[in-house]
């Protein structure tokens, strides 16, 4: 499964992207890389998988050190979350009908 990332388009938002993939030709979003801002003048790049379907915490997202870190470490959570064929039809489902 390949993922791919979208640039957010957004005053506010500074190299922050969506992770996306295609699945019959249909581009589904799954989660996101960015800059996070911190108190004050901290700043850091974080990861997340949208976590529309229950998955333990550690799972779901982390921090690194700059894009590519975050990239590696989103796949390999994605491939241990995509595994399971039925947590991932699941999260298809559910964002296939989600409003956007």
């Amino acid at each position: 499964m390949d993922l791919f990332l979208r640039r957010v388009i957004h005053p506010q938002a500074h190299d922050n992207y969506r992770v996306h993939f295609k699945d019959d030709g249909v581009e589904i979003e799954v989660g996101s890389i960015g800059i996070q801002l911190g108190n004050g003048t901290a700043e850091g790049w974080v990861w997340g998988i949208d976590n529309i379907v229950r998955m333990r915490e550690a799972d779901s997202h982390g921090t690194g050190n700059d894009r590519k870190d975050c990239m590696l470490q989103f796949r390999a959570a994605w491939d241990r979350y995509s595994s399971d064929p039925a947590r991932l039809t699941e999260f298809l489902k559910v964002k296939r009908r989600r409003p956007r």
